[in-house]
């Protein structure tokens, strides 16, 4: 996809910020050097910082990522999955990292959890987990987010009817619980929750997206190829 944002400057401030990043330099320095020399907009830079990662945090993840989901226990970070499809739905900038995780610049916006089309995220997200057969899924959301009790219950509520096995459960940290889970399949494209799990990884969002779009994300790997 060749957008607004995709530009010569742009391709080559990814080739420069990836090369910095693999001699581990500090990732906010180089954001802000390859930033300003490129004089990259707000939006190329989240797609920088959220979507580049050097090569050995790359390998790990591609080594821990499935797609199986069938007889699986899933643990779901309820916004992040939800809020990358809600992005998507709003014609918001959604983007593939060099890692093949999808990610969204949903922070130069503003949270949709409000908006709509955030039912319709939830409906997406209920009938590809009904379609794909998973053993349990286990939604965890985050406290300290507006509207989190009524989504948990509105989660709730759809998982019994469609007959899956599951729940959805408020937590003041999402993002520990499932680094610490000790079994199952952990589904988020947090990168912090990515590198520290032991568990198989997900990109459940991308495989809905992909499921009910003919998708043309920018892919960032692709770009330097």
């Amino acid at each position: 996809m060749r957008n607004d944002n995709i530009t010569d400057e742009f391709i080559q401030a990814l080739g420069d910020y990836e090369y910095l990043l693999n001699q581990q330099y500090p990732r906010k320095t180089i954001l802000k050097i390859v930033g300003d020399r490129y004089l990259l907009n707000s939006f190329q830079r989240i797609m920088l910082s959220r979507g580049m990662f050097p090569k050995n945090d790359i390998d790990e993840r591609i080594r821990k990522t499935g797609k199986l989901i069938a007889g699986k226990d899933l643990y779901i970070d309820a916004y992040n999955v939800l809020f990358t499809l809600s992005n998507y739905l709003l014609g918001r900038l959604v983007f593939i990292g060099n890692d093949h995780f999808v990610r969204d610049a949903g922070e130069a916006y503003g949270k949709p959890n409000e908006e709509p089309v955030f039912t319709r995220a939830i409906e997406l997200c209920i009938a590809y987990l009904l379609k794909s057969k998973p053993s349990s899924v286990e939604f965890l959301v985050d406290k300290p987010i507006s509207y989190s009790a009524v989504l948990a219950g509105q989660l709730r509520e759809l998982i019994a009817d469609a007959g899956l096995q599951g729940d959805a459960r408020i937590d003041k940290n999402p993002d520990a619980v499932l680094i610490r889970q000790s079994h199952g399949v952990v589904v988020s494209s947090d990168s912090d929750i990515l590198d520290n799990t032991e568990l198989p990884v997900l990109d459940l969002a991308h495989l809905i997206l992909e499921d009910n779009f003919e998708l043309d994300l920018p892919d960032l790997g692709k770009l330097l190829d």
